[in-house]
């Protein structure tokens, strides 16, 4: 559960949209809702002293005296409405901007540094980063929102009609023996024991209530994640037949969800019973405290009413508490979800500080020193690299399977935590990596071709041409069509996509993680060949298995399970037989 510190760490990270850039749109939209709900107030005020009047023209028969109120009560009404729906707009606008600029704080620190990246591979216990970003920063603007205007709103009712109640109760006498107790604003006092006791009650009986809503937050995440899942691989589960796993894995998730359900439903049915009875017999308590003046004839039948009236706001704002307690409960739910995942990503900062060093100096040349590359457990992979890898030259690292050559194909785009050593890149150079699954935002293939730097423009006719050379030329026709390119296309062709992306950047280092695996030799042999001859002037460093591959490079280096490794010069002679072992 969050303690108070958590929260009050949340609610000033979140609240800092009143102090950001954007705080003159922030202040003005919170100045117009302030206003409406005062003028509303007002309003309610000005209805409640209505009914005085309206109420004493009927017992008095005045008929010209019940139009004349009734003229007025239609006027009021027309204001109300149009303060309310301009009270609407500005709440929903400036939800809409503050959940606009908190969306976007943790969509920049989600991504900044490869936090996203890390939450995965560092195996942290944030279970659904996607739904806390969009579900939960939503719901928390709603029930903030709701809260604190809430709680404006009603503290302004509970100043002004108490003023009015206190005016109405007169004074009460009790008598007891020879003592005669005076309780000035008897009514207001009466009000706030009566909301003070039901408030106490109702937190005592649904204290449970927060930590299951906090549990249901967390099992709705875990169900939609594996929905997900099967969503995300659904071609390898349908090869596997895999539906009977998936449904029963789905359902035990969905059990968890139901449990949970029925115990917010029992909290809930407490609550609501204690409710629901509180507020009914508020209505007979409000004139039992008043029917003393009544019934000796201190006040007339439209004070009856105006201090029911009175009464009612009064204690609608004392029992704020009583009525919000569920949506107090979902919002501890929801800062304890913000909190934790804002805190990890915080944490997880200095754990992606690897103990090496990747640097980039204005130099022509990629140097690595005394390199160790270690798995997430400490475990080295591969021991002391030393090698330099000269512009334009070509390199092809080979290994058997877990021998750490993606790992280090990682290391070298600077995205993976564990090594010692020193790596110098040549700072000012273009640099791509391709891994052996490419990735394509659903979009035109156009702009699946040029991302991410979607900015520079490349002619259809170059496009075009591209594809053609990398073995697509059906997609020359679909530049403009929006699809979801890596579920229609095959793995091979995704790979020919990701080529004819790397040579439409034109990078001066090509790092290429067994980016040609899922093709026939006769075509990666032709993509090579027109890697080589559309980027002459590229570094070429690729990760792969096949031999057909030594041909397309200068030198290899080989990586044993031990760790172990050997740099050799790949010979025309070994084009036709073995690496060295």
């Amino acid at each position: 559960m969050p303690n108070i510190a958590s929260q009050i760490r949340l609610m000033r990270m979140a609240l800092g949209y009143w102090l950001s850039h954007k705080s003159l749109t922030a202040w003005l939209l919170s100045l117009f809702v302030i206003l409406c709900t005062i003028i509303l107030v007002g309003l309610n005020l000005y209805l409640n002293k209505w009914q005085a009047e309206f109420y004493n023209y009927l017992q008095r028969y005045h008929f010209d005296g019940f139009l004349s109120t009734l003229l007025q009560f239609l006027l009021i009404s027309c204001l109300y409405v149009i303060i309310s729906g301009y009270q609407a707009y500005f709440r929903l606008v400036l939800h809409l901007r503050w959940r606009q600029w908190l969306t976007e704080q943790y969509i920049d620190r989600w991504l900044h540094q490869h936090i996203y990246y890390y939450l995965n591979i560092l195996g942290t216990p944030i279970d659904n980063p996607a739904q806390r970003i969009s579900e939960d920063v939503h719901l928390f603007v709603t029930h903030t929102l709701d809260l604190i205007l809430g709680l404006l709103r009603h503290s302004i009712t509970l100043v002004a009609f108490s003023a009015v109640l206190w005016q109405l109760s007169g004074q009460l006498k009790v008598s007891w023996f020879t003592y005669e107790l005076v309780i000035p604003g008897y009514l207001v006092w009466a009000a706030f024991l009566y909301a003070a006791s039901g408030t106490w009650l109702t937190v005592k009986a649904g204290r449970p209530l927060i930590r299951q809503s906090a549990i249901q937050q967390a099992t709705e995440a875990q169900f939609r994640a594996g929905l997900d899942r099967v969503k995300d691989h659904d071609e390898c589960i349908a090869l596997y037949g895999g539906e009977s796993k998936e449904r029963s894995s789905l359902m035990d998730q969905f059990q968890k969800v139901a449990r949970n359900c029925l115990d917010i439903a029992k909290s809930t049915r407490t609550i609501t019973l204690f409710s629901a009875a509180y507020s009914q017999v508020s209505i007979v308590f409000t004139f039992l405290v008043a029917a003393p003046r009544y019934f000796n004839q201190e006040i007339q039948l439209g004070q009856l009413f105006e201090i029911s009236g009175a009464y009612w706001y009064v204690h609608s704002a004392f029992s704020y508490i009583i009525d919000s307690y569920n949506r107090i409960a979902l919002w501890k739910a929801l800062v304890h979800r913000l909190q934790f995942f804002h805190t990890t990503m915080n944490q997880i900062g200095p754990l992606t500080l690897a103990p090496g060093r990747l640097i980039n100096e204005k130099t022509q040349s990629l140097s690595i020193a005394n390199l160790t590359v270690l798995s997430l457990q400490d475990q080295p992979l591969i021991q002391d690299l030393t090698l330099t890898i000269n512009p334009k030259e070509r390199l092809l690292i080979s290994g058997s399977t877990g021998s750490g050559k993606t790992t280090l194909f990682r290391t070298l785009a600077g995205i993976w935590p564990n090594f010692h050593g020193r790596i110098v890149k040549p700072g000012g150079r273009s640099m791509m990596f391709l891994p052996q699954s490419p990735y394509f935002p659903v979009d035109t293939l156009r702009n699946v071709l040029l991302y991410p730097h979607l900015s520079q423009s490349v002619s259809e006719e170059r496009l075009s041409n591209v594809l053609h050379h990398c073995k697509l030329p059906r997609l020359a026709s679909q530049l403009d069509d929006i699809v979801d390119w890596g579920k229609v296309l095959s793995v091979g062709e995704q790979q020919c996509l990701s080529i004819s992306r790397a040579i439409l950047h034109q990078p001066e280092w090509l790092f290429l993680d067994e980016a040609t695996s899922s093709m026939d030799k006769t075509t990666e042999y032709q993509l090579y060949h027109y890697l080589r001859q559309s980027l002459p002037n590229t570094a070429l460093i690729s990760i792969g298995h096949r031999e057909t591959l030594d041909e397309h490079h200068q030198r290899g280096l080989q990586i044993n399970p031990s760790g172990s490794w050997h740099l050799f010069e790949i010979s025309k002679p070994l084009r036709m037989g073995k690496r060295p072992s």
